[in-house]
């Protein structure tokens, strides 16, 4: 019997015209460092705080390892409500901390991109990112990407009108 959430489904970002997705991560250089940050309780906090950033325009959030520590990917309503739950505790908190602690050992960067056009194709593989918080609808392996990104842009600019 095969599984209906490894079918080939499109993800309608359009539904989200506005899409800011952001990029967290920190740099762990040494094994100081890796314990200077956990000591901090910044990620255990985030967790929960992330938890309760869904009722401020978070739609899905992601916890992802590089070569050099973790990365969080979050994908937000608008960069409006990102900026507004940015300057709130505990997040402004955590960035004093974050820019008073690098060092050479410990470095920290973020990456915020407000989506202009965007995809999100699922074939036959468990659905991550936009398929968390986006209506899914099946595809097949036709080429109609141009289509669904233009589609997303007409949402884009009949909400700005």
């Amino acid at each position: 019997m095969s599984n209906p959430s490894l079918s080939s489904q499109v993800a309608r970002l359009w539904e989200h015209p506005h899409l800011c997705i952001a990029l967290f991560g920190i740099q762990l250089r040494t094994e100081e460092a890796n314990a200077r940050y956990h000591a901090s309780g910044i990620g255990s906090e985030m967790t929960k705080a992330l938890e309760v950033a869904h009722e401020h325009g978070l739609l899905h959030s992601r916890l992802m390892m590089s070569e050099t520590g973790p990365v969080i990917m979050q994908y937000w309503r608008s960069h409006d409500d990102l900026n507004r739950w940015s300057r709130q505790q505990p997040h402004t908190r955590w960035w004093q901390w974050l820019r008073q602690n690098t060092d050479a050992d410990f470095g920290v960067y973020h990456e915020i991109y407000q989506a202009r056009t965007a995809e999100a194709i699922f074939f036959h593989c468990q659905p991550v990112g936009p398929a968390a918080f986006c209506t899914l609808e099946p595809t097949s392996t036709e080429g109609r990407s141009s289509e669904r990104q233009a589609r997303f842009e007409h949402t884009r600019e009949g909400d700005a009108a």
